[in-house]
């Protein structure tokens, strides 16, 4: 046999069988790519784990949280809402409360809902409105020595709102958020989930997102006697290096006196300035000194009383203004949720360990603005935590959107509390909400004209700070809560433009280095996606490895883990890496075997050849003629 002949064979073999190799490579490559492709479409997708909270573009109080059939359109950077404890508005702006209740109000009830501190009213006639199917009924009441107008707002669909006002130059918004009431009917609250684009989108920042408490403590001064109090506000923030370093809005690192006092007031953390001057107070009114007692009862009273309690807090602003109470010894400790545990304040403190850690300022380009001459700062900080491998999220740039582009903000719920409150609310402030909408114009601060991004998305006390990621998740800018453009007037929701950040980035020697963690988390949250669960399920183990208080990989990890191997996990037997590896061997031995065989014929063809040709011999030349012997 000629062994030429079976080297040709056997790279024949060999080319047929690596041909056949790379061709199921390449339709597995593209079978992956495919699916990784799907990840912006919809269908045959897995839905984000756990569910993301997606809230509506405008600012809306859900009253069927209180079991009230309406839901409200409000102006974030006018109203406060209403906390968990009674369906009170806020005026930011004036010391005015509008109560939300169901069905009409008679005098007799109206005093019962603001208290006994509200006496001797009277009938002020019926205000005209241009509100359809709204009528008003005014009154007045003295409160603590000063008049009170009190609206009774009655809808033709069962409900009333109760506005206590000092004057009624704030009638018109109460009246804006009368006409702004939907009647809805008590079921399923918004804010459910989708598994589109932007669940997705929020599932990979959610990590990168984290809850800031600023714990404030100071000491408030009247007539000689000090009156210590602390608060927590909270804000959100997110990582921009793998280091430790959080940005944030500057506000939400900073306290304004009058803030720190209303809500101390509100929230019970100066209940022995309001003892002590109420009983200043009543002992002039009754020309004898009240008993202590009976002012502490007083002010229990109060605070059962949404409308007594703001109206003391107004009266004690008043006060602030008036120098007649001073603030010394202020100090912030600063807070960071990392995890789902949520943070606690009681009496002893804030709770710390896993997942709540202490952070420090490093910066903050901050500063109240002027009420003629506007802004002279922007409104960013930076803080910064110890530790490393954090998920940082990519900074992009103004430039990266325009006009009409989506937007999604993340952050935390708003709270203010004081420290006679025994928690900062549980689970609901454990998770960011996720508020979607569109860049609707760009814009100029006042004063130091600085850029802002003018969204429809709302934007909430808690939400301060919290990142605004365009469509290809790079953040563009900071919410920043009720900014007031240049030119015209009004109020309205703003980012800060990112690009006010990095200043202060660069200004403090802070890179925006992402580090491995934010990248492993999208890779394996993508694989989970398309039901990669192999895949994914290492990828969410490398998180965890990298950063063990990550607040969403275990329940990612747990999932993909129990589908791992199912008819379900449609992993590749090869990863991607391991393709592009035997593609390529798979390629080199077919061109391998090709060369093999052209040399290997082209040696056979001649060896052939030579078998083949006749042997020509060189002529000899004659012999001799032999000797003829004679006997």
């Amino acid at each position: 046999m000629n062994p030429k002949r079976g080297l040709m064979g056997l790279f024949i073999l060999l080319f047929f069988l690596s041909s056949i190799t790379l061709a199921l490579l390449v339709l597995d490559d593209q079978k992956d790519m495919s699916s990784r492709a799907s990840i912006s479409l919809v269908g045959g997708l897995q839905p984000a784990l756990p569910t993301e909270k997606l809230v509506p573009n405008e600012s809306v109080w859900d009253g069927r949280l209180h079991d009230l059939p309406v839901i409200i359109r409000y102006n974030p950077a006018l109203w406060f809402p209403p906390d968990k404890d009674a369906p009170v508005f806020y005026h930011l702006g004036q010391s005015t409360t509008a109560r939300i209740i169901v069905g009409s109000v008679t005098l007799g009830e109206l005093r019962q809902i603001l208290g006994s501190d509200f006496v001797a009213p009277q009938f002020l006639g019926t205000p005209r409105t241009n509100l359809e199917n709204w009528n008003i009924q005014s009154y007045s009441f003295h409160f603590l020595g000063e008049e009170k107008i009190v609206d009774v707002w009655i809808g033709s669909g069962g409900i009333s709102l109760v506005a206590v006002m000092s004057d009624d130059s704030t009638r018109r918004e109460v009246g804006d958020l009368a006409s702004q009431t939907t009647y809805v009917e008590i079921g399923k609250v918004q804010g459910d989930s989708t598994p589109d684009d932007s669940a997705r989108l929020a599932a990979q920042m959610r990590p990168s997102v984290v809850m800031i408490l600023n714990n404030f403590c100071a000491q408030a001064n009247f007539s000689g006697k000090a009156y210590p109090f602390c608060l927590a506000q909270a804000g959100s923030g997110f990582f921009v290096n793998k280091d430790g370093y959080i940005a944030t809005n500057g506000h939400v690192v900073g306290n304004l006196p009058e803030t720190s006092i209303f809500n101390a007031v509100t929230t019970g953390g100066l209940d022995g300035l309001l003892v002590d001057s109420l009983q200043a107070y009543y002992s002039v009114q009754m020309g004898s000194l009240v008993d202590k007692t009976l002012v502490e009862t007083k002010v229990k009273e109060a605070h059962a009383k949404k409308e007594a309690i703001y109206q003391i807090a107004g009266l004690i602003g008043q006060m602030y203004k008036k120098n007649l109470i001073t603030l010394e010894s202020a100090e912030s400790h600063y807070f960071i949720q990392l995890g789902n545990t949520p943070i606690q304040l009681s009496k002893t403190g804030i709770n710390s360990g896993s997942g709540i850690v202490t952070a420090t300022l490093i910066a903050s380009d901050y500063a109240e603005p002027d009420s003629v001459l506007g802004f002279s700062t922007s409104d960013v900080a930076l803080l910064k935590i110890n530790g490393t491998n954090f998920p940082a999220l990519s900074l992009g740039n103004l430039t990266d959107v325009g006009v009409g582009s989506g937007l999604l903000l993340v952050g935390f719920p708003g709270v203010a509390m004081g420290s006679n409150s025994q928690l900062l609310d549980t689970s609901a402030n454990a998770e960011p909400t996720f508020t979607k909408g569109v860049v609707s114009a760009f814009k100029q601060a006042k004063g130091n004209k600085k850029n802002l991004i003018q969204t429809d998305a709302s934007i909430n006390h808690g939400n301060s700070g919290g990142p605004a990621v365009s469509t290809d998740g790079k953040v563009v800018g900071l919410a920043t809560y009720g900014l007031t453009p240049d030119e015209g007037g009004g109020n309205y929701n703003f980012l800060r433009d990112i690009g006010d950040l990095k200043e202060l980035m660069v200004k403090n020697n802070v890179t925006a280095d992402m580090g491995e963690t934010y990248a492993i988390w999208k890779s394996g949250l993508n694989n989970y996606w398309i039901s990669y669960f192999k895949s994914a399920k290492a990828d969410f183990e490398r998180v965890l490895s990298l950063y063990p208080d990550h607040p969403t990989a275990s329940r990612y990890l747990n999932e993909a883990t129990s589908k791992t191997g199912s008819l379900e996990d449609k992993t590749p037997r090869f990863t991607r890496a391991q393709r592009q590896l035997y593609i390529g061997a798979s390629s080199g031995l077919m061109i391998f075997s090709v060369m093999i065989i052209v040399v290997l014929g082209v040696s056979n063809y001649i060896d052939s050849k030579r078998r083949r040709a006749p042997v020509i011999l060189p002529p000899r030349a004659p012999l001799p003629p032999r000797p003829i012997q004679t006997f």
